[in-house]
């Protein structure tokens, strides 16, 4: 992404990192041989990251290179639950308002300087200012110091009892204190992508390719069962080369002629590439939440929940997915926001709303609403993901057929951002995906869309502290079922499915299968 977002559009933007970068174990095993050290990893994909700045610019291929380089203070594994990273070990005071954290030894930079508190408070304290979940976090924080060069201590106000959940989320990467300085809202330079990962920046001709290389200095942790992007990290590649290929056919070819060893395809290359024995394709646990996202602001024509309404019971979401969904392995037809693998916040509340379908009713909502035959509703969607043009199209048809005009602006996916932004009264609709295997509401679009959209209401931050306020799982779920609930009654955001993800790689790659696109513990064979 080449320009500066808002805050909104960078909590927004977030959902594309994460929810492109979860994924479950499946590939790899004891039958892929002990591992062989060595070697160049090519990995395809879309689009230059433009930074690596992952507070900054939270893009989908800005996330899968910055999680080689940086960690956070807890990490999630392959069942999404979070795990102590650079932290050794912490403690939490019996009224749940001081959390104390051991930072691990001897873990340092790629600049080989140590990993201190310093460096944690100024990235947290970054993240409070920056990021959207940071900010929604924040009132309940008093202070974040660091107690010692290796402690620091996070004091609440109240208790928040997904705290840990958030610092393993994401925006909460640790980078050096001295690089935080001044840094502008687009994101510290290149020579300043420096963290504590396995792997470091090499080279990077933008535009083109951009090459990490195993850091020598890592210190992994021991746990070898965590999976995800928790516990033991072996470096065994010597480098990995991002390659950007934007064109489906040159990635396709690529792979199937041994051009490119992993690539990023879209829904509709599931089944070609699963058919081909060339390749290897399995699927991956968590994936992504297709939505529209009506406009509240006033000026757009959907801040009347008449409106808003008769859109959800307009789109034929069975059509939708089936146009657009690729194989039927990959489409899941729920209203769910969360993955059903994402078993602490899978919901079916809301589900009739979901199902509803009547066009005729949906037309005379509309006109209710004021939005007769001849009105123009502004859909704003982006070309950066063929998905999201796609439904625009689907939801033009739709309006099409009964009377009502729409006109479709197509941006690169950062303008699309600021175009939301900066005009919110100006647009009527846009299409999204989001992350649906996060674990926190504070990190969930559907319930965070407010500066966005202009869907912010006091019965949803009611919802969003009774949450924060659970001491149990059990609460902290019927919690998550009202929430769903709510969000289908206001219709902040209408979900069309959720999409499995995929992986599509070389046979030559091993040690694969954790979490999508990460290549620790993965090697090349012979």
């Amino acid at each position: 992404m080449r320009r500066t977002l808002t805050s909104a559009a960078l909590g927004l933007a977030t959902v594309l990192l994460i929810g492109s970068c979860m994924g479950g174990q499946a590939g790899g095993g004891a039958a892929d041989g002990p591992p062989k050290p060595g070697g160049n990893l090519n990995v395809a994909v879309p689009t230059d990251p433009q930074s690596l700045d992952m507070v900054a610019n939270p893009g989908q291929v800005t996330a899968h290179i910055g999680n080689m380089m940086y960690e956070k203070l807890f990490e999630v594994d392959r069942s999404f639950t979070s795990r102590p990273m650079l932290v050794e070990d912490y403690t939490t005071s019996p009224d749940r308002l001081t959390y104390t954290f051991k930072l691990r030894q001897g873990v340092t930079f790629h600049d080989g300087n140590p990993l201190t508190s310093e460096d944690v408070v100024a990235s947290l304290k970054r993240w409070q200012q920056v990021h959207r979940t940071g900010q929604l976090v924040t009132p309940d924080i008093e202070a974040i110091t660091p107690t010692d060069p290796a402690t620091v201590t996070i004091k609440l106000k109240q208790p928040r009892y997904p705290l840990i959940n958030e610092l393993a989320g994401a925006g909460t990467e640790i980078y050096e204190a001295k690089n935080l300085t001044g840094v502008a809202p687009t994101g510290f330079a290149q020579d300043k992508a420096i963290g504590t990962g396995p792997y470091k920046l090499k080279s990077w001709d933008i535009g083109r390719e951009l090459v990490l290389e195993r850091y020598t200095g890592y210190k992994s942790r021991s746990e070898e069962d965590w999976g995800g992007q928790a516990g033991a990290k072996h470096a065994y590649l010597d480098t990995v080369t991002y390659k950007v290929v934007s064109d489906q056919d040159a990635l396709i070819n690529g792979l199937q002629t041994g051009q490119w060893d992993h690539i990023m395809p879209t829904n509709d290359q599931y089944e070609p590439l699963r058919n081909n024995p060339a390749v290897v394709v399995h699927n991956l646990p968590g994936g992504n939440d297709n939505v529209v996202i009506p406009n509240f602001n006033t000026g757009s024509k959907f801040a009347d929940p008449r409106a808003r309404e008769a859109l959800n019971l307009l789109l034929d979401k069975p059509a939708i997915n089936a146009a657009t969904g690729g194989s039927k392995d990959l489409t899941v037809e729920t209203g769910a926001f969360a993955s059903p693998d994402n078993k602490q916040f899978y919901s079916t509340a809301g589900e009739e709303v979901y199902k509803a379908h009547d066009p005729e009713k949906a037309k005379q909502l509309l006109a209710a609403a004021g939005i007769t035959a001849g009105a123009t509703i502004r859909i704003v969607t982006t070309n950066s993901y063929p998905e999201f043009g796609k439904w625009a199209v689907l939801i033009q048809d739709s309006l099409s057929k009964i009377g009502i005009n729409t006109k479709i602006d197509t941006f690169d996916f950062a303008t699309m951002l600021g175009t939301l932004t900066k005009e919110p009264g100006g647009w009527d609709i846009t299409t999204l995906f989001f992350d649906s295997a996060l674990t926190s509401p504070a990190q969930m679009p559907a319930l965070t869309l407010g500066t966005l959209n202009g869907s912010t209401s006091p019965e949803l931050d009611g919802l969003m502290a009774e949450f924060n306020a659970s001491t149990t799982p059990e609460q902290a779920k019927a919690v998550v079922d009202k929430l769903q609930a709510f969000t289908w009654k206001q219709l902040s955001v209408i979900t069309l499915s959720q999409s499995r993800l995929y992986a599509a790689y070389s046979p030559k790659l091993k040690g694969y299968g954790d979490f999508y696109r990460v290549f620790w513990n993965t090697w090349l064979a012979s």
